[in-house]
């Protein structure tokens, strides 16, 4: 780093675009550029989070940490208007043109290729002009270096382990493992995965395939999977495909017969003859078959128990699930922004180590978005200009458990937002958790989205126990929504509006801490009800991102038909809205 340079800002330009700031080694805030854009997943340079971050960093002298520069990136940089062109299809917001199936060969093609010495000068002397600072102060960090990094840094850890990451294809890679040295707190990458055999990719194309938007549907082939027929492995296509050998180490090497650029030609031939339940019962069980064991192959060669895990097919719950209890894993932590979303932290945290030779401070709250302090401090002029009604009670977690107890749907927008897809009580949607009724009114009323997407369960740490069937203690905390759990009968019963058909569930565990209002607001629902669970949902309407500030929370209540808003201190609510909710 540049002697008199003091702070380091992370920049992602590519899909689910944003930037992080770390100072003093540690995380001061991270945002993605669709929470301050109102653009779902946007793509391009995180301008506003860009300028949220130079402002927190407060006169300071800034190195950029700034990733990815494969031959794909570099041509989205000289033409953005082809990024914008692949998100708009992506998305699904227009129609393709007559040339697309070729235009995506060709893509599928490029993005195989390695970065190299000259696109990697290239990048940083383009970044710089974008950005306006001086070219030494910009530094590149490979796409699947930034997400061993994201896994890598944030846990506390008793030793060394082992980081794994699994994508779709960044910088010619799908993958890596990465030795983790938790006396040096350095990286050593050990094995590197090639475009060729992605799995990523291969989820990607089935969720096209399936008419669902790539990149940003694949939750939904998961959960469609769960009401297909269990398929024979021998008699599943997809699985032929793939191989997993091990190398003269006993490190697993992943391979695939099947070229990117044929990929999409293939599962489309597979999805015009089979029903998508099917075929997404096929998908998943691919993964399923094949991540564990790439998992076991690699503790069993290393003889390292511990686990970090990022990249977008870590965001698979039902497949950490079979990872977590795999034969030789003792622990394993999925970052909370695993996907995309997430590199700009790992590059931040990863040149802050760099060139400092310092650890940056490990951390486990992902609610990294800006401090606006208490979001309803102007709650009596907002419900006045759209007439609400407004109250202020003496504790909004209480005020909200009542509501909650006796059947309401409450939006909860309290503190600092999250980083990553997971709403984990800064911006959520709330309700009882045994309810039913609830979970459907929620899906299909309220924030429209397809009815077999189930949600999931905010719970006590204390009753996971007694709600989850194979919690085993300490090792299986998740405090992110990470992993998936099978339920008990108790669990069955009192978070039904919560699991999915086959009694599984992914659920955040809060830990007691009573300054936490999302803490005292369950316990207190635990009080009420008896079991401390609530269903939560990220407070957005389907297709639409979460929101940072109080304006965005207020539009998104405005547009659900949900009849309550927690908005920091304050208490919104709308009387006719659903009133059979409220």
């Amino acid at each position: 780093m540049n002697p008199s340079c003091d702070a380091v800002i992370g920049v992602w330009d590519g899909h689910d675009a944003g930037a992080a700031l770390v100072i003093d080694g540690r995380v001061v805030l991270a945002l993605n550029e669709e929470r301050l854009s109102g653009r779902k997943l946007d793509v391009g340079l995180p301008v506003r989070a860009i300028a949220a971050m130079r402002r927190a960093a407060d006169g300071r002298r800034v190195a950029w940490a700034v990733t990815t520069s494969d031959p794909a990136k570099t041509l989205t940089r000289l033409l953005p208007s082809t990024k914008e062109r692949y998100y708009r299809l992506r998305r699904r917001l227009e129609p393709p043109g007559p040339l697309h199936g070729l235009t995506v060969r060709a893509k599928y093609r490029l993005t195989q290729w390695p970065t190299s010495g000259l696109l990697r000068a290239w990048a940083r002397r383009s970044l710089a002009s974008a950005l306006g600072v001086p070219r030494e102060d910009v530094y590149l960090v490979d796409h699947h270096e930034a997400h061993a990094a994201s896994a890598a840094f944030w846990p506390e850890w008793d030793g060394d382990a082992l980081i794994i990451t699994l994508d779709g294809i960044g910088d010619g890679e799908s993958g890596s493992v990465w030795k983790w040295s938790n006396s040096t707190a350095t990286l050593e990458k050990l094995i590197s995965i090639p475009g060729s055999a992605s799995l990523g990719l291969f989820f990607e194309h089935v969720t096209n395939e399936l008419q669902m938007r790539p990149l940003e549907d694949e939750g939904k082939v998961m959960a469609l999977a769960t009401y297909a027929v269990d398929t024979p492995v021998e008699t599943n296509p997809f699985l032929k495909w793939f191989s997993l050998a091990s190398d003269a180490a006993g490190l697993p090497v992943l391979r695939c017969s099947v070229a990117p650029s044929r990929m999409a030609h293939e599962v489309a031939r597979i999805v015009w003859c089979t029903p998508r339940e099917q075929v997404s019962r096929q998908a998943q069980q691919t993964l399923e078959q094949l991540v564990p064991r790439f998992f076991s192959q690699l503790a069993k060669a290393t003889g390292i128990g511990l686990f970090g895990y990022a990249g977008g097919v870590a965001s698979n719950i039902k497949v950490n699930r079979l990872i977590r209890s795999s034969p030789g894993i003792e622990r394993l932590e999925v970052c909370p922004a695993m996907g995309d979303g997430g590199l700009a932290l790992g590059a931040a945290l990863s040149i802050w180590r760099q060139v400092t030779g310092k650890r940056p401070e490990p951390f486990a709250d992902f609610r990294l978005g800006t401090d606006h302090g208490d979001l309803g401090l102007n709650a009596e002029t907002i419900a006045r200009n759209i007439s609400a009604q407004f109250t202020r009670p003496a504790d909004i977690a209480h005020a909200v458990a009542r509501l909650v107890a006796d059947g309401a749907i409450v939006m909860w927008a309290q503190g600092r937002m999250e980083l990553g897809a997971r709403a984990l009580g800064a911006r959520s949607i709330v309700a009882r958790a045994d309810s039913v009724t609830a979970r459907d009114d929620l899906n299909l009323r309220l924030k429209r989205r397809v009815w077999y997407q189930p949600f999931c369960p905010s719970i006590l740490l204390s009753e996971a126990p007694s709600l989850l069937a194979d919690f085993r203690g300490p090792q299986d905390i998740n405090r992110h929504m990470t992993m998936g759990f099978l339920t008990t009968p108790r669990g069955r019963s009192a978070i039904a509006g919560a699991i999915g058909p086959d009694g599984s569930c992914r659920p955040q565990m809060v830990a007691e801490d009573v300054a936490n209002p999302w803490y005292r607001m369950i316990d207190q629902v635990r009080v009420l009800t008896g079991t401390g669970a609530v269903i939560n949902t990220s407070l957005n309407m389907h297709g639409k991102p979460m929101s940072d500030d109080a304006a965005g929370v207020v539009a998104a209540w405005l547009e659900s038909g949900v009849g309550y808003l927690a908005l920091g201190s304050a208490l919104l609510s709308k009387p006719t809205a659903f009133p059979h909710l409220t």
